[in-house]
């Protein structure tokens, strides 16, 4: 084996969660290696926030992970097979078997590929975790990596680990494509408790089917609500870290929160998800809304505070 060798990571995947869920993979090559990993991460990610502090990372590059008409596609692939080209890697791992990511990976000039849930042959697929989560995918394909040191931590690199203000909480309205929602009203709900028993709370979403004036003009007022939905993921880490608890559905912030040693109460809904985020912090409290009532819910959150 080259001594530091140059090593290329791919991270295709979307979600805030998803990038938590890839830290034992990206500690582990580190470790192992004993080099720093370039990783090429889908723009939307905002894996830039997430890994700043992070002794892994030498540098990520973003690309556009949209999916293109044929011929536009086809020319994207050339661009990113030139692109791997250029960073002259030893190893690539790709952690997603989308066929438009594995052929630019399997057509470049690296020395070892490894592309998790590729099948026996070029282009085809392993189906033996097609039915489980993101999560467990790659958890279960880091595990069977052969690496001489497994790192399973999925916790983030904190700087500042002091908080500020142990009454800061955040709250998380919504999720990833409105699959995971519980009902805004639920939330207001709980959020007029957390205000009698003096919190400062902080109000998440991102989704564009939410906008402040959907809040009581009370909530919208009150000196102790900051809304959030204007800051970008580096501004919410920072937020989360001066928070004592976070609060919401299933969602990235939640996965943030968990990864960040936060008290996380989340809210899931089993036709659309799972709790994930568990496999980052099996602390964390969970709420399935669909076996347990609304007002269970919000009186179990406001007395265990």
């Amino acid at each position: 084996m080259n001594k530091n060798p140059k090593i290329t990571v791919i991270i295709a995947h979307r979600g805030i969660g998803d990038l938590i869920y890839h830290l034992p993979l990206l500690r582990s090559l580190h470790e192992t290696f004993e080099t720093k990993l370039t990783i090429l991460s889908n723009k939307v990610n905002n894996s830039k926030f997430v890994f700043k502090n992070e002794k892994f990372l030498k540098e990520i590059i973003y690309f556009n992970y949209t999916r293109l008409k044929y011929f536009e596609e086809a020319k994207k692939i050339f661009k990113f097979r030139k692109l791997l080209n250029s960073l002259n890697a030893d190893f690539i791992y790709l952690t997603s078997n989308s066929t438009r990511m594995m052929i630019p990976v399997l057509l470049c000039k690296a020395k070892t590929k490894i592309i998790f849930g590729k099948g026996f042959f070029p282009f085809t697929k392993d189906k033996k975790f097609k039915y489980s989560t993101s999560s467990k995918k790659l958890f279960s394909y880091t595990k069977n990596l052969n690496l001489k040191k497994k790192i399973y931590n999925f916790y983030l690199t904190n700087i500042n680990k002091e908080i500020k203000n142990s009454k800061n909480i955040l709250v998380n309205v919504d999720s990833h494509h409105n699959q995971n929602d519980w009902k805004l009203e639920n939330y207001i709900k709980l959020i007029q408790g957390l205000l009698k028993k003096k919190f400062c709370i902080y109000l998440n979403f991102k989704s564009k089917n939410f906008s402040t004036t959907m809040f009581p003009r009370f909530l919208r007022s009150s000196k102790q609500v900051k809304f959030t939905n204007n800051k970008n993921v580096g501004q919410l880490i920072e937020i989360i870290k001066k928070c004592k608890y976070v609060i919401g559905n299933e969602s990235g912030p939640i996965c943030l929160g968990s990864s960040l040693k936060k008290q996380v109460h989340a809210l899931y809904i089993p036709t659309h998800t799972e709790p994930e985020s568990k496999l980052i912090n099996p602390r964390n409290k969970y709420y399935n809304v669909y076996k347990v009532s609304e007002s269970k819910i919000i009186s179990k959150i406001l007395s265990s505070l």
